[in-house]
């Protein structure tokens, strides 16, 4: 367990834990997505919250994959990798954000923001440079907090999964020196 705050912690992914990540970002990305998929994001769902996949997720050496805690409660997950680098262009000796999402119960709560200072800490301490992501370009909002953050534009290019609508297969990587 790592404490952020006297409020907010973040809980080790374990693969014993399949059941309740799956049923977690079913409400938490279903909420905020499903109306960007043809089946509701259900196709999506089962590629990155399969036992299977998280199976794999998890055997790399070092996986940083957590649940976040807010006061005592379950409310979101966190994962970044490092060293890695987009596969679309190149930034050397950086962290990846792969996955935040948060309940909606949460947002406005300064968790989002507590946990961006967290992973630039871990990059520092790591002797990371950057730090980037990948954000749908049709959820500006998300945009917007990461800019709030210190992130920039880099890149956008276009997703190719079928069931999602083609209005919405934007994405931009952004990232941050640190």
């Amino acid at each position: 367990m790592i404490q952020i705050n006297s409020k907010l912690s973040l809980q080790p992914v374990r693969n014993k834990d399949h059941q309740k990540l799956f049923k977690l970002m079913e409400k938490v990305y279903k909420s905020a997505y499903q109306h960007f998929w043809t089946d509701h994001g259900d196709w999506y769902l089962e590629l990155c919250y399969s036992e299977r996949n998280l199976e794999k997720e998890l055997s790399r050496e070092r996986p940083h994959y957590y649940f976040v805690v807010f006061e005592n409660k379950t409310v979101g997950i966190l994962k970044y990798d490092f060293p890695f680098s987009p596969r679309k262009i190149e930034i050397p000796n950086a962290m990846k954000l792969h996955r935040l999402y948060l309940d909606e119960s949460v947002q406005g709560k300064g968790v989002a923001k507590e946990l961006m200072v967290h992973i630039e800490k871990v990059a520092i301490e790591n002797k990371l440079n950057f730090i980037w992501l990948e954000a749908m370009k049709k959820k500006p909002q998300a945009k917007r907090f990461y800019e709030k953050m210190g992130y920039e534009w880099v890149y956008t290019y276009q997703l190719e999964f079928e069931r999602l609508f083609p209005e919405v297969r934007g994405i931009q990587i952004m990232k941050k020196r640190v």
